[in-house]
Formats: structure tokens, C-alpha cells, sequence
């Protein structure tokens, strides 16, 4: 689907004002260089033809989520805002292209730092999206061996490889977040809902950015099954504020090697879908005594309703709706219903998200 111009009202910011999303289309290089705020870019056109292009924008909080489609070969110069950092994951790249004199083959992430400018000589067809986050949010996000191996790495721009599960996962809550602020902009006045939406984006970037193959594990097979039941404790004691595994490995002051090491070997299940399947028992449970399905899922950090109504359904056999009806009889508001919101499929995918076609 082409990106038309679609003006948003407001603005968010933490715990008071809606989130919005705001998208464009043009045929002048200078307004799409232009439509990043902040970043001071500079296109030149490089192929012929007449250019046509698109741009997304959410804003949550101190995140800025971004998608720009092109559709001829340029040169891109530019800088963002000191104390920032963006990472993007491409949609589509294909052919010749360099991002700081790196050659780009379309797997790896284009660091953005707003400590240096940076330089891409994009090919046609161009579909990128991507993160905007300040470096002190990442501070806090990282291990202290991230602190030291990764934080440094990050002062300059850059390509820089990536498992393509991370960077799957990237692009999921990318897809999630656009959905999500389109069907229920008021999501960003909900603290809850919106702190557990910005922690999970800054932990996929995190860990995209942490992403190592050959990492070794730093944990003894006697501690293991320790790590395991400390993982379960915190999730159990604190949903809200272990919904991920980077915020585990803080915790806990092992790396995700380590964790996913002591799971495995424990348990035979990835730490992941394990502490996932213990929030989604726990939401189960919560519903019994909570006012509403949404309420429930938040509580134990399920933030896009859609997927967890569906992952629902998978594990446990039935919407979780009709789980409340059961727990509370017939006199449920049709608002505690949560169901799959399909405003963004032509933009969007449920798995990711596909690239736009100009």
C-alpha cells in the first residue's frame, strides 16, 4: 500500500497524551529528507526517473519509530540530534548499496549515532525501518559486560551484523507497536501499557545489538537449574517488570547465553517461550479476579491485545473472553472482549512487515 498523507492532532508523551501516527507520500527528494525530524539530511538522486517516496512515523514516549520507503538510488547524508541513537532494519535492499563506506547486503542493522554523521548510498526500492531512542535509555537497558563490550562500539555509525532472529523480532514489534497506536492511540495515556510497550523495544534493540553467535556461556552446570527457578521467581513476583529476557540477565547478572544455556539444558525449552507460557498461566489466573480480559493481560506485561488474545487461544484452547465469561457469568462488557486488529494488514504483516509498493 502507498503511504498517503494522513496529519496527526497530537503528540505523545508518557502517561498523559494519545499516541499518533503520522505518514507521508512525495515526489521532491528534499521534502522526503526533510520528513525526519532532527536528522539534517541531505538526497541527492543518483538513478533517473521521477522519485517518489513514503514515510511513517509513531511517537511513544522518548521512542520514535520510523519507516521510509524510496524509490530510486541517492545519496544520503546526514546526523541526528546529539544523545541519540537510531537503528534500523531493512525491509528491502536490493542491489548496490554502502552505509559508511560498509557494502549493505539487507541482513544487517544501520547504526545511527548521533555522535558523527553518517553517509548511505541507498539503491532503489529502498524499505527501511527503524528506532530512535536516547543513549542514556540504552544505558540503563544494558548488562554491565554491555556497558563495557557493546555501549562503545555504538559512538559512531555503522553496519553491524545480527542474528536474524533479532532482527525478526525487531520488525514484529515494529508492525505491533504501528497496530497497535492505530486501533488504540489512547494507549499511550494508559502508564502501564505504555511503559511495557517502550521497555520491549528498547530490549529488542538491545539485544539485536548484543547479538553474538559465538558467545560462550559464563554459568557452571550446578548453577543451572538454580538460574532457572530465580528466573521463575522474579516473573511470578514482579510480572510487570520481568517481561523480558535482557531484564532477567540483569537481574540475575548472567549473560543470555548463559541464560538460554541453563533453560535448555534444565528444561528443554528456550527461555523465552518457558517465562512466556508462566505470564500467560499467570494472566489466566489474574482474570479470575480482575474486571477485564485487558487488565489481566497488562498485568502480567501483554501489551498488544491482538497477539495475546491469539497466543491465548493456542496455548489454553479459547479466546481469553470466553475464559472471563466463564470465571464471571454473562454480564461481561462487550469491551472486555480482546480480538485481532487488522487496520494496518495492507501495511503490515503478521509476522513482519512486507515492503511498500510505490
Amino acid at each position: 500500500m502507498a503511504l498517503s498523507n494522513r496529519h496527526a492532532p497530537q503528540e505523545v508523551s508518557p502517561g498523559g497524551k494519545a499516541a499518533t501516527l503520522h505518514a507521508a507520500s512525495t515526489r521532491d527528494i528534499d521534502e522526503q529528507a526533510a520528513l525526519l525530524r532532527g536528522w539534517n539530511q541531505t538526497y541527492d538522486q543518483i538513478s533517473t526517473g521521477s522519485f517518489r517516496g513514503g514515510f511513517l512515523e509513531a511517537q511513544l514516549g522518548p521512542v520514535l519509530l520510523f519507516r521510509e520507503v524510496t524509490s530510486n538510488a541517492l545519496h544520503q547524508t546526514g546526523a541526528l540530534p546529539a544523545g541519540t541513537i537510531a537503528v534500523g532494519v531493512p525491509l528491502a535492499l536490493r542491489g548496490n548499496a554502502t552505509f559508511c563506506g560498509q557494502p549493505c547486503d539487507g541482513t544487517q542493522l544501520h547504526v545511527f549515532s548521533g555522535n558523527d554523521a553518517f553517509e548511505f548510498f541507498s539503491p532503489r526500492g529502498l524499505d527501511i525501518a527503524g528506532f530512535v531512542l536516547a543513549e542514556s535509555d540504552l544505558h540503563g537497558a544494558f548488562t554491565p559486560d554491555q556497558l563495557e563490550t557493546v555501549l562503545p562500539t555504538l559512538l559512531a555509525p555503522h553496519l553491524r551484523p545480527v542474528e536474524p532472529r533479532a532482527s525478526w523480532r525487531m520488525r514484529r514489534i515494529f508492525a505491533d507497536m504501528c497496530e497497535v497506536i492505530t486501533e488504540s492511540p489512547e494507549c499511550g495515556e494508559d502508564p502501564l501499557r505504555s511503559s511495557l510497550m517502550l521497555r520491549e523495544v528498547t530490549d529488542a534493540v538491545v539485544t539485536a545489538l548484543s547479538s553474538t553467535e559465538g558467545e560462550k556461556s559464563e554459568i557452571s552446570p550446578a548453577r543451572r537449574a538454580r538460574v532457572v527457578r530465580q528466573a521463575r521467581e522474579l516473573v511470578m513476583d514482579s510480572p510487570d517488570l520481568y517481561v523480558s529476557v535482557e531484564e532477567l540477565c540483569r537481574a540475575l547478572c548472567i549473560s543470555r547465553r548463559a541464560l538460554q544455556q541453563s533453560f535448555q539444558e534444565t528444561l528443554g525449552f528456550k527461555p523465552t517461550a518457558y517465562l512466556r507460557a508462566v505470564r500467560m498461566n499467570g494472566a489466566r489466573r489474574s482474570m479470575k479476579h480482575v474486571n477485564s480480559v485487558a487488565e489481566a493481560a497488562t498485568l502480567w506485561g501483554f501489551w498488544h491485545f491482538g497477539r495475546f488474545a491469539r497466543d491465548y487461544k493456542v496455548m489454553f484452547g479459547e479466546l481469553p473472553s470466553e475464559a472471563f465469561r466463564r470465571y464471571h457469568g454473562p454480564q461481561e462488557s462487550p469491551n472486555d472482549s480482546i480480538s485481532s486488529h487488522n487496520a494496518l494488514k495492507t501495511l503490515v504483516s503478521p509476522v513482519g512487515i512486507e515492503p511498500t509498493t510505490l
